[in-house]
């Protein structure tokens, strides 16, 4: 064992040593093969403490710095971890965050359009307490959360499970959908000063025990679309935005997963263009069995996840798309919830092109997950970080901090999609890069809305590049007229702040930066 120059514990595969201090930072290093992941366990002091369920990263204070909100099980506190340049200070009690109460969901987003985030809070039922939302107040620079939740009609009760912050209909304001494990669904609808629950109207209040969801546009016709995955045997449902109203067409597309027993059910669905062929595809943790359903386009999915290597899964609950390694080749995490606390059986799966092999590294699957997994670029270096959360009492809520070469991290570029006033209202927009002057894909991602299982996210798309050097990237947003596609070419990586490109959408024209 040697200390480093950055206060980094070097370790071997064996995973970590406890107790060991080094300045500010306490971490552990684990090495996969030669080719393999490589992570370090960054502060594994401050992130011990077991009890994690919704993780969501967002700079709330607009530093610069992406911060993290993990909820926790009862008796334990929720905490924000603010980001002080790549180190992290726990301030939920200060900042009015520090509920005791149950804790499944969260959600950052900016449902005034004020340019400050704002984030949603939702609970379970048997604790008796109604949902937050809580709006940040600047107090010059000393700020605080205040729950409003009640002042706009969203302080709701039920077994709360996800909630997305989505303008489903394009009227560029941010409406709120929200799923129960133990009631029909809510979709709210943003009248300014209010939200209004159109779920019914809607045809989107599914009551089939919902513990998962994602909005993305599914045919390309500029409205989005939203998968509900459903446990106990249920159906799932792909809801079809129609405009005026939300068709369920999962059972005709064969993506409902139907005839399973009731001890399945699905989880976490995620979203990404795994095979970079322009188009966004599916996958669906669940229990019994993982679903991977490719785009073939015009509105038609194919499960490929037994052909690929993806369908096997303990029980698995969250899951999570990034290129940990810039191949330019989008990896998955699936995590796995277990009753009692053993040792979950995670799987890192590495996209080989045709097919996905498991990658998974000591040290990772010695902590594991059962609710969040985010991959997240806290330290804007251009390599994928991974943040998971476990509420099993031996769990932790650990940050693995990427540790491939400059020069490998530099093959890669962020874009953060914003309105044309820089605010974040865009959820749902696809992000795709080119090889410059031409249409060959390099990478495609949607915009957090809360793929994954309990949480969502405001910070940058990340797309791992083949190569270093100059791409295109072109982003489509949905607004009220329709897909709106902005442009920007020959953009250089390397010469762009924490290699984050800010795309800003005209809700008006297509556009080109």
């Amino acid at each position: 064992m040697r200390v480093n120059r950055r206060g980094f514990v070097r370790l071997g595969a064996a995973g970590l040593v406890g107790g060991v201090a080094s300045g500010r930072r306490l971490v552990a290093l684990a090495q996969g093969p030669a080719d393999g992941p490589s992570f370090e366990l960054v502060q594994p002091e401050l992130f011990a403490i077991s009890g994690g369920q919704p993780s969501c990263w967002a700079d709330f204070d607009n530093d610069g710095d992406l911060d993290l909100f993990v909820g926790f099980k009862d008796a334990v506190a929720n905490r924000l971890y603010r980001n002080d340049r790549g180190t992290f200070v726990e301030i939920a009690g200060d900042a009015g965050l520090a509920d005791l109460t149950d804790t499944r969901a969260a959600a950052w987003g900016d449902f005034n359009a004020d340019g400050r985030l704002e984030l949603y809070v939702g609970f379970t039922r048997r604790s008796g307490v109604a949902n937050k939302l809580y709006r940040y107040d600047v107090n010059g620079g000393n700020g605080r959360f205040t729950d409003v939740a009640h002042d706009l009609g969203v302080d709701v009760k039920g077994e709360t499970r996800q909630a997305s912050w989505v303008d489903f209909d394009n009227d560029g304001r941010v409406d709120l959908f929200i799923a129960f494990r133990d009631a029909p669904n809510m979709l709210l609808r943003n009248e300014g000063n209010r939200f209004v629950d159109v779920a019914k109207d809607m045809g989107v209040d599914d009551p089939r025990k919902t513990v998962g969801a994602v909005w993305f546009d599914m045919n390309d016709d500029g409205r989005l679309d939203l998968f509900v995955a459903n446990q106990d045997g249920t159906l799932n449902g792909l809801f079809r935005n129609e405009g005026s109203r939300f068709v369920d067409v999962a059972h005709e597309l064969g993506m409902d997963a139907d005839g399973r027993p009731a001890t399945f059910g699905s989880n976490g669905p995620s979203v990404a263009d795994y095979d970079n062929d322009g188009r966004l595809d599916l996958f669906v943790a669940g229990y019994g069995r993982n679903f991977l359903y490719h785009n073939d386009g015009a509105g038609r999915f194919t499960d490929v996840a037994a052909a690929v290597g993806v369908a096997g899964g303990d029980k698995a609950t969250p899951s999570g798309w990034g290129d940990y390694d810039n191949d330019g080749r989008p990896d998955l995490y699936v995590s796995s919830y277990v009753d009692r606390p053993v040792n979950e059986h995670d799987f890192l799966f590495h996209n080989d092109g045709s097919k996905f092999s498991d990658a998974m590294i000591e040290m990772i699957a010695k902590h594991g997950a059962t609710h969040g997994v985010q991959w997240v670029d806290f330290d804007g270096d251009g390599a994928l970080d991974l943040s998971l959360a476990n509420n099993n009492p031996n769990g932790g809520h650990y940050l693995f901090r990427n540790t491939m070469p400059a020069t490998r991290a530099r093959r890669s570029i962020q874009v953060m999609v914003v309105d044309e006033h820089g605010h974040h209202t865009h959820a749902g927009s696809e992000v795709r890069v080119y090889a410059p002057g031409t249409r060959k894909v390099l990478g495609g991602r949607l915009v957090d809305t809360g793929g994954g299982y309990c949480s969502q996210s405001v910070m940058p798309v990340h797309i791992g590049l083949p190569g270093d050097g100059k791409v295109d990237v072109e982003v489509t947003a949905m607004t009220k007229n329709g897909r709106r596609i902005t442009r920007v070419a020959n953009v250089d990586p390397n010469k762009l702040p924490k290699r984050v490109l800010v795309v800003k959408v005209s809700a008006t024209s297509q556009s080109s930066q």
